[in-house]
């Protein structure tokens, strides 16, 4: 009869440590669930706050550097920002994101960026890199913007060649950033590459007017993995 007890005890005992670790189980879940929730919720009514939300739950779940930090708002959330300026903006046809290790590279070849010849930037255009500079208000990474012409040998009294012209270009996009993002030149340049880096042949005139364009680098801080 007491070895019967015994082993009762035992077993009661085993119920109650199996017990335990279901409710503890049960217990991450729903907090799982419940930062889940929250962070949907911040997603969908507090969208001007999201780096600064990333930001802080990374610094709560073990975030240890600036650099990390700063990796994850790049990395995360700069993306999808600029998609939706893209779309916002309806520049589809004439816009396209790359990324590798080094940079966020923003292509801009509207035909409407800059009239033959100029570096003003136009009406239209000018309110939609005023748009993007919203954008990259949060950013804190290096910019460099890059200047490209087609092979056409430029006609204008002011500009000897597209080199100069393609730089004019870039630092007319730079003015603007500086103007807009209040940020230290320092961490702004602008660089003119003339006809020399075709994206494509200038044989045909898409292809021209493919060359003809505005880059716009953001500098990663962190490698992609």
């Amino acid at each position: 009869m007491k070895k019967k007890k015994h082993n009762y005890i035992a077993d009661h005992l085993l119920v109650e440590e199996e017990g335990d670790e279901v409710s503890a189980v049960y217990g991450d879940l729903v907090t799982f669930l419940m930062m889940l929730f929250v962070l949907l919720f911040v997603l969908s009514y507090n969208k001007n706050t999201e780096s600064e939300f990333f930001v802080k739950l990374q610094e709560k779940m073990g975030g240890k550097d600036t650099a990390q930090k700063q990796s994850l708002t790049t990395d995360h959330l700069l993306l999808s920002q600029l998609q939706n300026f893209i779309k916002k903006e309806k520049l589809e046809k004439y816009t396209q994101i790359l990324v590798d290790e080094q940079k966020i590279k923003l292509i801009l070849n509207s035909p409407t960026l800059f009239n033959s010849g100029s570096a003003r930037l136009n009406p239209s255009e000018r309110n939609a890199i005023m748009a993007l500079t919203t954008v990259l208000k949060g950013v804190k990474n290096d910019i460099i913007i890059e200047g490209h012409t087609d092979n056409i040998p430029i006609k204008s009294s002011k500009y000897r060649s597209n080199w100069e012209l393609s730089f004019d270009r870039a630092y007319s996009v730079l003015k603007l950033f500086i103007n807009t993002l209040n940020r230290t030149p320092e961490t702004l340049s602008a660089i003119g590459y003339g006809e020399y880096r075709p994206l494509e042949p200038n044989t045909k005139r898409k292809g021209r007017a493919r060359n003809r364009r505005i880059e716009i680098n953001i500098i990663r801080i962190t490698k992609a993995k």
